[in-house]
Parts: structure tokens; C-alpha cells; sequence
């Protein structure tokens, strides 16, 4: 290989993986402070936020495609105005996207299936926020309160997930943590990230302080 082709080709290599890396630090995401931190996890107080949710009946592998685009078609303009009126029937608004986005385990009516969530702009609140032509979008408040989190990064699988869901719980137990409810994830990153930079967490919600 020529010198100055490779050369070349390292350099735009490493121009990609800082605008990938940098990318995802300019999108807003929820308010938290971190209250405690340990090798292994760290205690985060989250503020209340709103989200856009969806939910789909299927393995978690599986179920990711129609989930998303159900929410990026939401936030991309497949809603109307919460101001549109007769003289202005079929305004929509594009948003900006955030991070991250999270799905959970949930049972309904049907069920078990998973629910994806998409966090909206702080910009927004109950009344601004577009309304949804898809009636699969919901639009909700996620309550704050105090969550424990593990950080690692690589490729998003169920069973990746359920790894981590262990070593957080087991940390946790040791630690003499209750947990409220089933495990979220959350992915910081789109697909075309390098896995080593990819910023995913295992995140549970935890019983109030006594």
C-alpha cells in the first residue's frame, strides 16, 4: 500500500470515529444528578421528563425496526401541530432527536411485550408537544426518582442485555438495594457507531430510600 494513501485512509478513519464519538454528546438528554458511585454502577436522581412511546409484542432482538419507526416518523413529522387550527389543518413539526432511547418489558392486556421510548426536547411540555397521527404513539410523563446504573458498551442483543441486567442485580443485592419493576436499556447510538464506542446502560429504578 502506498504510504500516503494509508496515511490518508488512517486519518479519515479517525476524523469518522470523532465526529460518530462527538455526535451523540450534542444530543439533550434527561436531567439527572449522580448521587453515589461505585465501581460497578452509579445511583443518578432523574427530574421527570416526557416521552413518545410505543409498544410491540416480540422478542427484544426482533422488535426494535418497527418500534423505531414508528417514534423517528413521530418526531420527524408525522404529527400535527398542538396549535393547528381549521386554517391550518395539516401543520406538523420536526424535533430534534435525543438519547436515549429505552425499551422495557412490560405486561398488558395482550401480554407481554416491550415498550420503546423515545425522550422528548425539554423545550416541550404537555401542551406544545405535537400530536401524534399514529394513535401506536403514545405521549407520557416517565416519573423521576433515583435509578441505579451500569454502563459498557458494544453490540445491543438480548443477551448481551440480560448479562449485564445480572452483574447490575448481583451488585445491587450486595449492596442491600431494592429494585422497583423490570430492567431498562438504554442506547446512546445509532447502528453505524462503532460498537467500542457505543454507549449503552442496564438501568433500574429503586425503592424509595427508608
Amino acid at each position: 500500500m502506498d504510504l500516503n494513501w494509508g496515511t490518508s485512509l488512517l486519518s479519515f478513519r479517525f476524523v469518522l470515529i470523532l465526529l460518530v464519538a462527538n455526535t451523540v454528546s450534542a444530543y439533550e438528554e434527561p436531567e439527572y444528578e449522580v448521587l453515589q458511585q461505585t465501581d460497578e454502577y452509579e445511583i443518578r436522581q432523574y427530574a421527570s421528563y416526557l416521552v413518545a412511546e410505543t409498544r410491540v409484542s416480540g422478542d427484544f432482538d426482533r422488535t426494535g425496526n418497527a418500534a423505531f419507526r414508528r417514534l423517528a416518523g413521530y418526531i420527524f413529522g408525522d404529527n400535527r401541530s398542538s396549535t393547528s387550527n381549521e386554517a391550518n389543518a395539516a401543520a406538523s413539526v420536526s424535533m430534534n432527536m435525543t438519547v436515549p432511547v429505552t425499551r422495557q418489558k412490560v405486561e398488558g392486556e395482550e401480554g407481554r411485550s416491550t415498550v420503546y421510548r423515545f425522550v422528548m426536547e425539554r423545550a416541550y411540555d404537555t401542551e406544545s408537544l405535537p400530536v401524534p397521527n399514529d394513535e401506536r404513539v403514545k405521549l407520557t410523563e416517565e416519573k423521576g426518582g433515583r435509578f441505579a446504573v451500569l454502563r459498557y458498551r458494544g453490540r445491543i442483543t438480548e443477551e448481551r442485555f440480560k448479562k449485564y441486567v445480572e452483574l447490575l442485580k448481583t451488585s445491587l443485592e450486595r449492596d442491600g438495594l431494592a429494585t422497583i419493576g423490570e430492567p431498562i436499556s438504554a442506547v446512546y447510538n445509532g447502528p453505524f457507531t462503532l460498537p467500542m464506542l457505543r454507549r449503552n446502560e442496564v438501568m433500574f429504578r429503586l425503592a424509595s430510600a427508608k
